[in-house]
């Protein structure tokens, strides 16, 4: 329960990936999301004993990688984006490496149809994308890290074989500027869809040289995580085992649709649309409530049709974003679970929920408040 942890800040040149300074760091919170961009706060202390280290020269904004190391293991590293004058010394926000993706764009039409195209190679000779859509995402990475200055490190040598084995119809219009991390978003989002990230850590150390970090951006196919029966997870509150500290299990139906209507490319009769309906829950008396989402560079009905889909299963009950308040150090222990892993949440009946409540539910975001001591996460999980 009271393990002492030794935490790390490493702040690097976010092109070179050189060592610019170890800096202490205070008020630290980080966080990790499932397909999507987790975030870090903090405040690095202007002192005597931190000034000799060029903290200024080591922390600029967008160009500046942070990582944080807990015990020895990565668990974070993100960009820094901001920085301002607090109350001594400067705070800083960062978030998670795909961050760089929301400053990326295609600026030359990229498509699976070579009809589109001047150029009929492939990226990142020419502007032709692979059909599968995890070498689509390849095919954007390897896009964005061709061009002058635009290559972080991130390796994308997971997005190889083997394929999964899903095709998608995409054309990516230069003069519409698409930016390339939705895009990614939207592929990952559809009918048969799959789970990315970039996943950090520290190479293995050889010959006596200095450690050396990895930035590898992966996708998982069908989904990222174990299921409930695999990962053996399970949270409690109440009775001996309990591990849970706080938490709430909400329910918000404002995100809900009976109704989805995906737009994609063309313009007026000509655009790609689709219009999917639970009419199992319109049948039983539910109301209709519709919801329009637009996707960038979809040409292919049937991607549309997917796409649509998909957006009706996320939505098709009341969505709840439950959160759980653990202790870092109890079985399960902070750094045993991931995002995408699912695990049994049980809450025994208390004054705020008589009948107790249980569940498997899948964590989606893990958040830590970084201590030498006791830490304490918090889990915001979604039904599975």
């Amino acid at each position: 329960m009271g393990a002492a942890h030794t935490y790390t800040y490493l702040f690097c040149d976010l092109l070179t990936d050189e060592l610019l300074a170890e800096l202490p760091l205070s008020n630290v919170t980080y966080s990790t999301e499932l397909n999507g961009i987790g975030t870090l706060s903090a405040v690095i202390p202007y002192s005597d004993e931190t000034l000799p280290l060029g903290p200024d020269a080591a922390s600029v904004p967008s160009r500046t990688t942070l990582y944080v190391d807990r015990d020895g293991v990565i668990v974070w590293a993100g960009i820094v984006w901001t920085r301002e004058l607090v109350k001594g010394g400067k705070a800083i926000q960062a978030a998670e490496l795909l961050s760089y993706y929301t400053h990326r764009h295609v600026k030359t039409t990229l498509s699976t149809d070579t009809s589109l195209l001047q150029d009929a190679d492939y990226v990142p000779d020419g502007q032709r994308l692979y059909t599968d859509q995890k070498y689509i995402v390849w095919s954007l990475l390897t896009y964005a890290h061709a061009q002058t200055n635009g290559n972080i490190g991130i390796s994308t040598s997971q997005l190889v074989a083997p394929a999964h084995g899903v095709n998608r119809s995409v054309s990516y219009f230069g003069f519409e500027r698409p930016e390339i991390y939705k895009l990614i978003s939207e592929l990952a989002g559809a009918d048969d869809g799959f789970d990315f990230g970039v996943e950090v850590g520290w190479n293995p150390v050889a010959n006596n040289m200095p450690p050396t970090r990895y930035k590898r951006a992966r996708t998982w196919f069908p989904r990222r995580g174990r299921t409930a029966s695999q990962s053996g997870l399970v949270f409690t509150k109440g009775g001996v085992a309990s591990n849970i500290l706080d938490f709430n299990w909400p329910e918000n139906g404002v995100d809900m649709a009976t109704e989805v209507s995906g737009l994609g490319e063309g313009t007026g009769e000509a655009k790609v649309t689709a219009t999917v309906q639970d009419t199992d829950r319109l049948a039983s008396g539910w109301p209709l409530l519709e919801t329009v989402t637009t996707y960038d560079g979809v040409i292919d009905q049937t991607q549309i049709n997917g796409l649509a889909a998909a957006e009706l299963t996320a939505r098709g009950s009341a969505q709840t974003q439950p959160w759980f308040d653990v202790i870092a150090d109890a079985d399960p222990a902070f750094g045993s679970y991931e995002v995408g892993d699912e695990g049994l949440f049980v809450i025994e009946p208390e004054s705020r929920m008589p009948g107790g409540r249980e569940g498997v539910l899948r964590i989606v975001n893990i958040a830590n408040t970084a201590a030498t001591g006791p830490e304490r996460v918090r889990l915001t999980c979604a039904e599975s």
